[in-house]
């Protein structure tokens, strides 16, 4: 099980995305990209100049979600994940399923990812490691977890 951090297929060249920049939203295509330095260089078709890149410096990208390769098996792009509710999965000490709070990022600190999840009050940092993460249904938008002893007194 994996976070879909690194699939290069998603700004390969041709892709097309959705630029929006101030009052500028146009489709672009991708003519190059790579990864440098742990970030993303990438050359769009029409941006010829510096010039030209400047006036875009701050715009963000979309992609499509029909455009996105499909993920691999056992992995998941992270906006799927941003919005599911997480749950611990019953295997506790009174047995009963208890919600931990909704993921509202991923944080990718070069090591395990990890799931930020609140329940509006309190925040909860989550490693996304089998160990922890035991079942994951995108469709019903569900998480269930079995968290390590003493993890949510260490995030407070």
């Amino acid at each position: 099980m994996e976070l879909n951090f690194d699939d290069d297929r998603v700004l390969g060249p041709g892709c097309k995305l959705e630029l929006f920049a101030d009052s500028i939203r146009r489709s672009v295509e991708v003519e190059n990209f790579r990864r440098q330095n742990g970030r993303f260089v990438m050359k769009l078709a029409g941006v010829d100049s510096i010039e030209q890149a400047e006036k875009i410096v701050g715009a963000e990208l979309k992609i499509p979600e029909s455009a996105l390769p499909a993920a691999e098996e056992g992995s998941f792009y992270t906006f799927q994940l941003r919005g599911c509710k997480v749950y611990t999965d019953g295997s506790g000490k009174d047995g009963r399923e208890d919600c931990v709070g909704e993921i509202i990022d991923i944080i990718d600190s070069g090591g395990t990812q990890t799931l930020q999840v609140s329940d509006g009050r309190d925040e909860t940092l989550i490693p996304f490691a089998e160990s922890i993460v035991k079942k994951i249904d995108i469709a019903a938008r569900r998480i269930e977890v079995e968290l390590p002893d003493g993890l949510r007194e260490l995030n407070k």
